[in-house]
């Protein structure tokens, strides 16, 4: 990890078990320092966000594809319908896409161990610096507390069921001191009733923006709309996407430029908030993108778009987003593509599987693998409230949302749907999961998607996900397998931790 300051920089350190973190700084000022000198919490805020994107020494060893955000992605992302994987692979990324989890699996426990570094160093500066000592200061803690509230809820849509499967059931723990170690799992419902209070705090706090690489209140209010959708909570997601919406700090990209989007999120307006990488940040092939995408000798290319992924976005030959899909096609010695009986150039295949691959997370500043993965963006909050209108009987309003992300993607005016008609739908949510799973595809919400609205993933497509011998996947929303075993670094380390089945 860089060292921001060698004097201020909140990086935590291991107790002799690996999953128990030390209230002692290994390389900055304690707590107790920090309230001494304010100052440094700029220096320190930034330490926590670096945590996100930087490889943190776990059990001493550095390894290159130990990052929170790669793992959050892939562990999200991978579960779904909208990846393919071409072939076995010893990266643990193989279990997450296959549902073949176990408790010593490097991605979860490392994500577990990363996110709660995440939440005991935002902690620590919420405890440390008192508010209202100026509006830099309180904007900083505002971004610890959605800091805090982030990790929360990432880590408890991975080890935890859908709160719509029950608010009762085993959570993760919640962490709101830099004090103690160890306890019980809470409940899905405490957890959740946590992050929503961090989030309003936060968004209280946090009146002079920096970017969209930190926290705003605008980024609170977009994630609380998520958080309020995931609960069914349907009009205060309405609310709060429409808080964002209407802030008029933020805009979708034009049609024009929208294929430029991703490799450029960084300073785009639709951006409400991602994780920045420079070109010191680029991990190579232990990049996001590196599985999906393989470029002018660099990424390993394994990952490609699903069969009904492309099939629902071919139903629109002008979408925008199928410049996001980017096939590798046949070609003989002198570089000439091959074509089949009907002049169609043939896509190039990896062990049977032909090689779609997805660029959402490649080619900033022209470089294959580097990317500034996007955490929230403008589009999402218009589907959360489409989704939400859906839930709440607002056909009209629901649609309305639905056709401005579609006339963005250059959707033709004959494909946009009304009240009147939907296109051979049979509900407008249905309408809205679909138009989600084109806007959204790899950025960690297909799979959420469908378990959290108790739906089947259905997987029955070519891809190395099928055992072998089968032709089709069904995985029920009450399958243990839709979330991932706690570390078994903390079921060792914590006496009171109970396992998931």
């Amino acid at each position: 990890m860089k060292k921001l300051s060698i004097y201020i920089i909140l990086t935590l350190s291991l107790l002799v078990s690996a999953c128990e973190l030390s209230l002692t700084p290994h390389d900055g000022m304690t707590k107790e320092q920090l309230s001494e000198y304010p100052e440094g919490a700029g220096y320190a805020t930034n330490g926590n966000y670096a945590m996100i994107k930087d490889i943190l020494e776990y059990k001493g060893v550095e390894d290159l594809r130990n990052t929170y955000v790669r793992h959050y992605f892939q562990l999200a992302e991978f579960p779904g319908d909208n990846i393919s994987l071409s072939g076995s692979t010893t990266d643990h990324l193989f279990y997450a896409c296959t549902y073949r989890h176990f408790a010593t699996m490097m991605n979860t426990t490392y994500f577990w161990f990363s996110g709660y570094k995440i939440i005991n160093g935002a902690c620590q500066i919420i405890e440390s610096v008192e508010e209202g000592t100026s509006a830099d200061l309180d904007q900083l803690i505002g971004e610890n507390y959605f800091l805090r509230a982030m990790a929360h809820f990432d880590l408890v849509r991975i080890f935890a069921t859908p709160f719509t499967q029950g608010s009762d059931n085993p959570g993760i723990i919640v962490r709101t001191s830099s004090e103690g170690q160890g306890g019980p799992r809470n409940t899905v419902g405490e957890v959740y009733h946590q992050i929503i209070e961090d989030l309003l705090k936060g968004s209280e706090l946090m009146n002079t923006p920096r970017g969209n690489s930190f926290a705003s209140k605008e980024a609170a209010w977009a994630l609380l709309s998520r958080v309020y959708l995931y609960m069914e909570e349907n009009q205060l997601a309405v609310d709060y996407a429409s808080m964002v919406i209407e802030s008029g700090r933020f805009q979708l990209e034009s049609s024009g430029a929208y294929p430029d989007y991703f490799k450029n999120a960084l300073i785009s307006s639709e951006t409400i908030l991602c994780v920045e990488h420079t070109l010191q940040d680029d991990k190579v092939s232990g990049a996001i993108g590196s599985m999906y995408l393989s470029d002018q000798g660099l990424g390993w290319g394994e990952i490609y778009a699903s069969l009904p992924l492309r099939n629902l976005l071919n139903k629109n030959p002008e979408d925008k987003r199928l410049t996001f899909i980017k096939p590798e096609y046949k070609a003989d010695p002198d570089g000439n593509i091959l074509t089949d009986a009907q002049d169609k150039p043939i896509v190039a295949e990896r062990n049977g599987y032909p090689k779609y691959y997805m660029t959402k997370f490649s080619y900033q500043d022209g470089m294959v693998t580097l990317s500034s993965p996007v955490l929230l963006r403008l589009a999402e909050v218009y589907l959360n409230r489409a989704e939400a209108y859906a839930k709440l009987g607002d056909d009209a309003q629901a649609i309305d949302d639905v056709n401005t992300i579609r006339s963005r993607a250059d959707i033709p005016d004959e494909a946009l749907f009304s009240t009147s008609n939907l296109l051979g739908y049979t509900s407008v949510l249905d309408i809205v999961l679909d138009e989600r799973r084109l806007e959204l595809f790899t950025e960690g919400h297909r799979t959420f998607d469908i378990f959290r609205n108790n739906m089947i993933m259905n997987r029955s497509y070519p891809g190395v996900h099928l055992p072998e011998g089968e032709t089709s996947q069904f995985i029920d929303p009450s399958d243990p397998r839709i979330i991932y075993f706690i570390p078994q670094d903390e079921i060792l380390a914590n006496p009171e931790m109970i396992q998931n089945k």
